[in-house]
């Protein structure tokens, strides 16, 4: 058998550890109520592009200006460990639109959505709730999200023009002022190319642009002249983002709609470098996740419990009391929002099918609360992305690990994937140690593996062999 096949040995372990193994959910402590259920009146979703989690001041990032946001998550509850199940833009927000993963609704790179999938307008329908968009779609196919308000990309300054983008999010608010509301707002920034102007008057006073030679690089990034060009401009581009938040929740506050609002903050993948987008790594799929709901969310929480794009719609379909028990891989957060539980599962799964270039390099990915396995099931495969072929950070890295081996090394290890990844995300938080052949990790790779390979067997993974 081979070493990377769980024996049945580790599948009973893995059980045994986890009652709970085929949902990776644990149970939910719910208080018998002694008076209705507080549920949101609106639900407004705002997703960035290409936005990691590590990248905004309220989650410690002090050389990003970003207080739009930070103030958004002192009102309410920032969640560290706020996940999308791809990291790639196209199925990112098929699965948020749908609730499933994209093994479940069939967009697992740039495919369609299944025709017999329900998606956010097929649930969310007239006759409960008003349904907006501004922004792109970037979902297919096109007729089975029939917004009753699309605010197109073109018709928003390609969603990067903070007025424009304000005047069509008040208008959708006074348009649809009297019904309920499920809105979701696609935010172009910081997505590659990272466009000028900044310094419109709508975001000012401002620091902006960030100085690269001031910048504090991660360690997930080699520090070269191009990666803090990149990097400055990126933070830019964060924070006209940032200012777009500004405008929009004033917008919803002048109207008077803060209390009864459930708004969520999010992305649909991390930033757009390398070992981040189109990677299960913890800067590709690792997202801001901020809630604020004033009516039952108390301000200023943090929270630790592991919560996913797949969970948006459930949430939405909770608010407006539609049932859809057993039939979407997400979890309702309201339960959470309002202190009845402290998490909604204890572990997550990443799925990585296919890219946009270069040759399939399938993966996936558990986390728990303190460990990262990887399975990459095609190593003999280079990898490839648009990040590593159309960017000067990575450009620069080729140039300097010419003269530095242990860059070469990384760059590599990005490239030709090992079979398997293990990380201790406590003492390794951007995944530089690569712990899967070290033999004191010996069990809780085992460990790992045969969890994952029974969530892919019940779920019915098609990677999945047995």
């Amino acid at each position: 058998m081979s070493a990377l096949q769980p024996t049945r040995r580790d599948v009973l372990v893995a059980a045994a550890a986890s009652p709970l193994l085929t949902t990776l959910a644990c149970e939910t402590q719910r208080a018998t109520p002694s008076k209705p259920v507080a549920r949101p009146r609106h639900v407004i979703v705002f997703v960035a592009d290409d936005n990691s989690r590590i990248d905004l001041g309220c989650y410690g990032n002090r050389d990003c200006h970003t207080p739009n946001i930070d103030a958004l998550a002192a009102q309410g509850m920032r969640f560290r460990c706020g996940y999308t199940p791809v990291g790639i833009c196209k199925p990112a927000r098929a699965a948020l639109y749908t609730g499933l993963y994209p093994t479940k609704n069939g967009a697992t790179g740039f495919t369609p959505i299944r025709a017999d999938v329900a998606t956010w307008t097929e649930l969310l329908t007239p006759d409960v709730c008003a349904t907006g968009m501004i922004g792109k779609l970037n979902v297919e196919p096109l007729e089975k999200f029939r917004f009753e308000k699309w605010e197109r990309p073109r018709e928003v300054g390609g969603a990067r023009d903070t007025a424009e983008l304000a005047a069509a999010f008040g208008g959708m608010l006074d348009t649809f002022r009297e019904r309920r509301m499920a809105l979701v707002v696609n935010l172009k920034d910081p997505h590659r190319p990272f466009r000028a102007p900044y310094d419109t008057p709508e975001c000012q006073p401002t620091p902006v642009p960030h100085d690269p030679t001031k910048l504090s690089v991660p360690p997930s990034l080699y520090d070269t002249p191009a990666t803090r060009k990149e990097l400055a401009l990126y933070y830019d581009a964060i924070w006209r983002l940032d200012c777009s938040v500004g405008r929009l929740l004033a917008e919803l506050d002048a109207r008077g709609l803060r209390d009864d609002t459930l708004v969520l903050l999010t992305s649909d993948n991390g930033q757009p470098f390398p070992f981040a987008k189109t990677t299960l790594y913890e800067c590709g799929i690792n997202l801001p996740f901020i809630a604020r709901w004033p009516r039952a969310l108390a301000a200023g929480g943090v929270s630790d419990a592991l919560v996913s794009l797949i969970d948006i719609l459930p949430t939405a379909l909770d608010a407006f009391e539609i049932d859809a028990a057993g039939t979407l891989d997400g979890r309702s957060l309201l339960p959470l929002l309002r202190g009845e539980t402290r998490g909604v599962r204890d572990a997550i799964v990443g799925q990585h099918t296919a890219g946009r270039v270069g040759a399939p390099t399938p993966s996936r990915s558990l986390r728990t609360a303190r460990f990262k396995y990887i399975r990459n099931f095609s190593p003999e495969n280079e990898f490839d992305s648009n990040i590593v072929e159309h960017s000067e950070t990575w450009s620069s890295w080729e140039q300097a690990a010419a003269n530095d081996p242990a860059l070469a090394a990384r760059m590599h290890a990005l490239l030709w994937r090992a079979a398997e990844e293990l990380y201790d995300l406590e003492s390794d938080p951007y995944e530089l140690k690569n712990l899967a052949a070290d033999p004191a990790h010996a069990r809780e790779l085992a460990d790992m593996r045969a969890r994952l390979a029974e969530w892919m067997r019940v779920n019915g993974d098609p990677l999945y062999t047995g």
